[in-house]
């Protein structure tokens, strides 16, 4: 009875690999023991009351699998001969045939993206403070060491609170931050407000060696934050990922960094 079981058991799963359901791979392997059956008799082999059986029923007739025939009153139904399972391989090969073209096609393509994963640039463009706030939770996740950044520390009124509360997820995380700033009264005054922590440097940038500009560059992990404030709108960042251009901005603010005049201890120790 064990063995029985067994050798059902198998069949059953080699007729779900031509895409049988299990229900209609378990009726028909029933059905090559009594190729002709009533529903009443079949429904004392099948484990599934009679509606289920008439849909199983259903089914394996539309696959070629099982036919109907009339004999007086009743209508028997006819386990069809297992060489109509050769159709359903030939169309399982032929399906198998035009997977494998499509995936042949594809292959080459991702082949070529994965190649150039580490290579290609990515651009991404985030607008007003909700977008910002995204292009700041990135650094965090990035998980660097250390960041460095090209700051202006005066005005930037717009996403303020933004900018306060990934300062201080930032220090909670013990990420180290190296700012650059172009020195001003005003950005001495916003130093000099700011409470001292451990993880962040101000140096000033020498005029006489960079023409002062208005837009904040933070690096890291090989990614280049640019972010422009006014006033008048919300903060625009764009976020780019490009190696190449990570180290050879990264090697012009180590360059500024040396010659830069320290300001951190400005800031307020109370």
């Amino acid at each position: 009875m064990a063995r029985q079981k067994q050798k059902m058991d198998i069949m059953t799963t080699t007729l779900r690999g031509l895409d049988l359901g299990e229900n209609e791979a378990l009726l028909y392997g029933l059905m090559l023991g009594h190729p002709q059956s009533t529903v009443a008799e079949l429904g004392t082999r099948a484990p599934y009351p009679r509606t289920m059986l008439y849909y199983v029923l259903k089914l394996l007739m539309q696959r070629g699998l099982v036919s109907a025939k009339k004999d007086a009153w009743r209508t028997v139904y006819v386990a069809e001969d297992p060489e109509h399972l050769y159709d359903l391989v030939s169309k399982k090969e032929r399906e198998f045939e035009r997977d494998m073209r499509g995936i042949r096609e594809l292959i080459p393509r991702l082949k070529n993206q994965y190649r150039l994963a580490g290579i290609r640039t990515s651009v991404r463009a985030f607008e007003g403070a909700g977008e910002y706030a995204k292009a700041l939770a990135d650094i965090i996740v990035s998980k660097p060491k250390e960041i460095y950044s090209y700051e202006v520390l005066t005005g930037k009124k717009p996403a303020v609170e933004t900018r306060h509360a990934h300062d201080a997820r930032r220090i909670t995380h013990k990420i180290k931050k190296n700012i650059l700033f172009f020195n001003h009264p005003d950005a001495l005054r916003s130093i000099r407000d700011r409470r001292y922590d451990d993880y962040t440097q101000f140096r000033a940038l020498q005029e006489k060696l960079v023409v002062p500009f208005s837009v904040d560059l933070t690096l890291y992990e090989g990614k280049l934050l640019y972010t422009t404030h006014y006033d008048a709108h919300e903060p625009t960042a764009t976020l780019i990922e490009d190696h190449a251009l990570y180290e050879m901005q990264k090697n012009i603010f180590d360059t500024l960094w040396k010659t830069g005049k320290d300001y951190t201890l400005t800031t307020s120790h109370s």
